[in-house]
């Protein structure tokens, strides 16, 4: 979706509304030598960052404030889509305009609701003013970084989520399936469901309860998710699914076909997006792997297995 510029006084949302416009304003240095768009480039960086400091106060910016601060930093569309959505914090991007790639970008979303998918045609970034990210496509956090807020959620809360789903983890490391959560274990064995004899047992079992208090580790970390539509999707026909951290960091990834995709919306808006296979058999982001930034989150849970 192709955009333009709009008036200062007819902003919806209104100008200094939104989290990441609030942090430039109150961390703007006037008297700073830096380019304004340097500035605004390094504040952006520090905002995605900052974790709780992000939470700052309402502004009311000057009609100088928003020409020099706000408004060169991104069009009407993208600030609308660093707004609300009724589908979570989701949007689909396409980061490939090589010669051919329309032709191939009509074929590939024909027949594609993007109010199914991503909440609205809006959220179809598809521009290569904008967008021409290439390989590095969470770029785009650095114009929409509030996609990157804990839904629903304070700092804190967000935080003791990830912390104790990696309790959980530790428990069952330790302990074995005697310290896992019952009604996992429950499920797993079919007991829950009275059919014992449809469920897992033995290192069957394990392997499983492993599998799903990890699953709940990463999930408790993931904030957002994109429909990722580069080179290879247009060349397989088959998109990426990236889930993000509030870091904008892939925590997992999986290639789908578009109509897989577009269900997304519904799974993400009901809480079942982390039971699909999209996400269970999705790869670890690079941060996320044995070695990665991330990775200890399960590693140290995993100590004394």
């Amino acid at each position: 979706m192709s955009d333009s510029g709009s008036d200062l006084s007819d902003a919806d949302p209104p100008w200094g509304l939104l989290a990441a416009e609030r942090y430039l304003l109150h961390h703007w240095d006037h008297e700073s030598t830096e380019s304004p768009d340097r500035q605004r480039k390094r504040l952006v960086k520090d905002f995605i960052h900052a974790g709780p400091g992000r939470l700052v106060p309402n502004a009311s910016p000057s009609a100088a404030e928003i020409s020099r601060i706000l408004k060169p930093w991104r069009t009407p569309t993208q600030r609308e889509v660093a707004n609300y959505s009724t589908l979570g914090p989701a949007i689909w991007l396409r980061t490939c305009y090589t010669t051919g790639s329309d032709a191939k970008h009509e074929a590939l979303v024909q027949g594609i609701d993007m109010d199914n998918a991503v909440d609205g045609d809006h959220r179809l970034l598809c521009d290569p003013t904008y967008y021409n990210y290439g390989a590095d496509w969470q770029q785009v956090f650095e114009v929409v970084p509030e996609l990157l807020e804990p839904n629903d959620q304070s700092w804190a809360s967000y935080k003791e989520d990830q912390h104790q789903e990696v309790e959980a983890l530790r428990a069952y490391a330790e302990g074995g399936i005697a310290r896992a959560d019952q009604r996992l274990v429950g499920n797993l064995t079919g007991v829950s469901q009275g059919t014992p004899h449809l469920g897992f047992q033995g290192a069957e079992l394990e392997r499983h309860v492993a599998k799903a208090l990890q699953s709940s580790v990463h999930k408790a970390c993931v904030v957002a998710w994109t429909v990722l539509e580069d080179e290879e999707a247009l060349d397989s026909g088959k998109v990426a699914l990236m889930f993000v951290d509030a870091l904008g960091r892939v925590v997992r990834s999986k290639r789908v076909e578009v109509g897989e995709a577009e269900q997304m919306g519904g799974f993400w808006a009901d809480g079942s997006w982390d039971e699909i296979d999209e996400w269970v058999e999705g790869d670890l982001g690079p941060e996320y792997q044995t070695g990665g930034s991330c990775g200890g989150l399960l590693l140290e849970s995993m100590r004394g297995a």
